[in-house]
């Protein structure tokens, strides 16, 4: 479950390190994220050579939710820490490579598409 101010790390290759969550877009008065939600945030830790910079703003959607996610056969999901991707444009994300898994339950075929050896 993301809040806004929630502090987040990015899962792919993007050269950031944690972002802090100001914005969760489907209405004004959206209050809480899970997985496959699209958030605005900013960067606040980046790693030396890194080509984004300190406070700008981005867009990603969340891959990975430390709440537990639970399914139709009685099972759950639960993660250790919050995780997302950062978007350029649309659904091209900024990094190559995604670190961990990823659940089943972001259902944009266009982002699956866009890393080859996934899923």
């Amino acid at each position: 479950m993301i809040k806004k101010k929630t502090w987040m790390t990015p899962c792919d290759r993007c050269g950031v390190w944690g972002i802090r969550v100001f914005h969760l877009y489907k209405g004004f008065s959206r209050k809480t994220g899970f997985t496959g939600d699209f958030f605005k945030a900013s960067v606040r830790y980046i790693k030396p050579d890194s080509w984004i910079k300190k406070k700008t703003k981005v867009h990603g959607i969340i891959v990975r939710v430390n709440k537990e996610v639970y399914r139709h056969d009685g099972s759950s999901i639960k993660f250790d820490m919050n995780s997302s991707v950062l978007l350029k444009k649309r659904m091209t994300p900024k990094g190559s490579e995604l670190y961990g898994p990823i659940t089943k339950y972001i259902k944009r075929k266009k982002f699956i598409r866009s890393f080859p050896g996934i899923i």
